[in-house]
């Protein structure tokens, strides 16, 4: 069997079993945007953790060293806004290729720092190693949050309002942009790509409303990271494509140049907005756009512009796909 034919979350499935040998501190291990374990008092203790690979997840020539850094920390921070806590320390470790100078790693550092201190965020250590080729990033992040106002992937019920708190696609036509090589015009969409934007604020005011159910953070694609919470929340959706949020530079780059913009809302990853399932008082938020409602069907469904219906797939991002 091939990696190909089980993909990435099959091969996180299989990878867990037996992986909790001492419980009694843990509340959630493998299978949400952190780990849960227990903490001071009635607080949870959150740890997330990501890597970014050259070639795989970047390409250095299309990335200032100062936005690496910082993507590479803003991507953990917000697994960390995805649960609806607070941001406290971070450990960065990093495969340095023979090529790389120290004036690349200051900045890539720079970058790190300049993020860090935005969010109250202290780097306390990691590693440092060698690379034969590539540089290797990987940083993990604790974080904590009210054990009353944690939200989960699970937690989703039938009757559920789906918003999203801002526009979706952005990030993938940044990156066909990149890859394309016309990303004159489109610099927004391409900053989009290169410079998320950790919703940590958005993200604790959700949980501590009291009107959230359920979160994560789109970063595999709205599709797949729906799925999801549908998955572990036992649930289907209705989702309908004139309500997702598309920007006006995202619908122009699309009309340019004979590309559909829904495909990248639905597909293209990497938004880092968040995806929340929750009451229908949540609608009245600026800058949260319900997009469709959790259903007691397990069926996903989403209704097309001309009212179709047609089922739902997750087509997001999956490392383990051969046509990834």
């Amino acid at each position: 069997m091939k990696l190909s034919d089980v993909g990435e979350f099959g091969l996180i499935e299989r990878l867990t079993d037996n992986c909790v040998v001492n419980a009694l501190h843990v509340v959630k291990g493998i299978g949400d945007d952190c780990s849960v374990t227990r903490g001071a008092g009635d607080t949870l203790r959150l740890v997330t953790t990501d890597m970014l690979i050259e070639r795989v997840h970047f390409l250095r020539d299309a990335i200032t060293p100062r936005q690496l850094g910082a993507k590479a920390l803003a991507v953990n921070l917000s697994d960390i806004a995805a649960m609806g806590g607070t941001a406290l320390d971070a450990y960065v470790s990093i495969a340095v290729p023979t090529d790389l100078t120290v004036a690349y790693l200051d900045e890539l550092y720079l970058g790190m720092k300049q993020l860090a201190r935005r969010f109250a965020v202290n780097i306390l250590g990691g590693d440092t190693t060698a690379s034969k080729t590539d540089l290797v990033i990987n940083i993990a992040v604790t974080g904590e949050v009210p054990s009353s106002q944690i939200l989960y992937r699970h937690t989703a019920k039938a009757g559920d309002r789906i918003y999203v708190t801002g526009c979706l696609g952005d990030s993938g036509a940044g990156l066909h942009a990149i890859l394309n090589g016309g990303t004159e015009g489109v610099e927004s969409l391409v900053r989009r790509h290169l410079e998320p934007e950790p919703h940590l604020s958005r993200g604790r005011w959700l949980a501590q409303s009291g009107q959230a159910r359920a979160m994560l953070d789109v970063s595999d694609g709205l599709t797949s990271d729906l799925g999801h919470i549908c998955g572990q929340s036992h649930v289907g959706c209705t989702v309908v494509s004139s309500r997702l949020p598309l920007s006006p530079e995202l619908v122009a780059y699309c009309d340019n140049n004979g590309l559909d913009a829904l495909d990248f809302a639905l597909s293209g990853g990497e938004d880092y907005v968040l995806l929340v399932t929750g009451s229908e008082e949540l609608s009245k938020e600026p800058d949260l756009f319900e997009v469709g409602r959790v259903t007691e069907s397990l069926d996903r469904i989403l209704i097309g512009t001309t009212g179709e219906a047609r089922e739902l797939l997750a087509s997001g991002w999956d490392h383990m796909r051969d046509d990834r």
